[in-house]
């Protein structure tokens, strides 16, 4: 058995498409489905009776629609483990391998941040086979990622010896964030791997771990989970299946009391039984405009686009008593980098006063 535990933490890289109020993972990417329904896809793969997700209590709401609207999960039981505030990745770990043992003590967990895409999805199965096979033998197992560029956002993991199975490798060392001379050497010497953020292992290894390097993290875990009240959550699968999902809810002091530290410093650095699997399947973190822009299709001049470019054109002059907005205007020669978040109390059509417009949609005068 293989229990999938996503974490779908908030974060603003991607500003402002991506906000607190509005996460990575919900969303679209060039107009398709959001990085968290494909992540629930991946996962479904290799589930075969439960997975659960671990988020903030403010994104309940939006991530039981997102469930709701896949099918491939209707056999599933689905878990939201609800933190009424965020504590890093070191606690929400903890929190799902507590919840991991409860139908199958023995089974390995896979974690798996809900805002990765992976482009072959059968090749990742196939790595997660593989995983779920060293975890059953004790091994706690990262993917490692080989380095296309010196990127200083990533921890590297110094790969050793070679398991002789799965493209594995055990870990020397694990380097959190190098600064870019340290990268760049890293990735020209061929045995560093860039720390994907997906782990495998089993529940009892992963906390025995944590009891030995950060005891204070499973401790205050277990101590959460006494705070714990579940209930089903409301509504039903948008093609009429009752809901499954289960809603856990922690008390606000409890979870405030959780360490807020990663798990790469909690354990990742310090533990001893760590492998690594180096497999291909076309990962990305989406951590940043530019990476964003990789995964879509290019114009003859380099450029990304979603949706319709008129070099030339401009945006109307007007004002909103309820919102701000900024006229800009397109040379069609010049690099244009237009960041246009709509924010305000109201954003209908009928707050918008238009004082100049290329359109004939003026409706009020330019004061001079």
């Amino acid at each position: 058995m293989l229990l999938p535990a996503i974490l779908s933490g908030g974060g603003t890289r991607l500003w402002p498409v991506s906000r607190e109020s509005y996460p990575k993972p919900f969303i679209r990417l060039g107009g398709g489905e959001s990085l968290l329904p494909r992540t629930l896809l991946r996962a479904s793969t290799m589930a075969t009776e439960r997975l659960c997700i671990v988020a903030n209590e403010a994104y309940a709401f939006k991530t039981s629609e997102e469930v709701f609207e896949l099918p491939a999960l209707d056999r599933l039981e689905v878990t939201q483990l609800l933190e009424p505030i965020g504590r890093n990745t070191a606690t929400a770990i903890a929190l799902a391998a507590h919840w991991g043992p409860q139908s199958d003590p023995d089974a390995a967990m896979f974690v798996l941040p809900a805002d990765h895409l992976i482009a072959d999805v059968d090749a990742f199965a196939r790595a997660a086979t593989a995983a779920a096979l060293l975890a059953n033998q004790g091994e706690i197992v990262l993917f490692g990622i080989s380095p296309s560029a010196p990127e200083t956002g990533f921890g590297y993991l110094d790969l050793g010896d070679a398991l002789g199975e799965a493209n594995g490798y055990r870990v020397r060392q694990f380097v959190e964030k190098p600064d870019l001379k340290t990268a760049l050497r890293y990735s020209e010497q061929g045995d560093y791997a860039w720390n994907s953020g997906m782990f495998c292992f089993r529940a009892d290894v992963l906390l025995d771990a944590l009891s030995r390097h950060a005891p204070d993290v499973p401790r205050a875990a277990q101590g959460v989970w006494k705070s714990a009240s579940s209930r089903t959550a409301a509504g039903g699968t948008d093609h009429g299946t009752p809901s499954r999902t289960l809603e856990v809810r922690f008390a606000r002091d409890a979870v405030a009391a959780l360490p807020d530290i990663s798990i790469d410093y909690a354990l990742m650095e310090r533990a001893e039984q760590v492998v690594a699997l180096r497999p291909e399947f076309g990962w990305s973190d989406i951590g940043s405009w530019r990476a964003l822009a990789e995964q879509l299709p290019a114009d003859e001049g380099g450029n990304t686009t979603v949706g319709k470019v008129k070099p030339g054109a401009s945006l109307s002059m007007q004002m909103h008593h309820h919102r701000s907005e900024h006229r800009l205007h397109n040379l069609g020669k010049l690099p244009l980098v237009m960041i246009e978040p709509q924010r305000g109390d109201y954003v209908g059509e009928d707050d918008i006063v238009r004082f100049n417009d290329l359109y004939g949609r003026a409706t009020s005068p330019v004061d001079t």
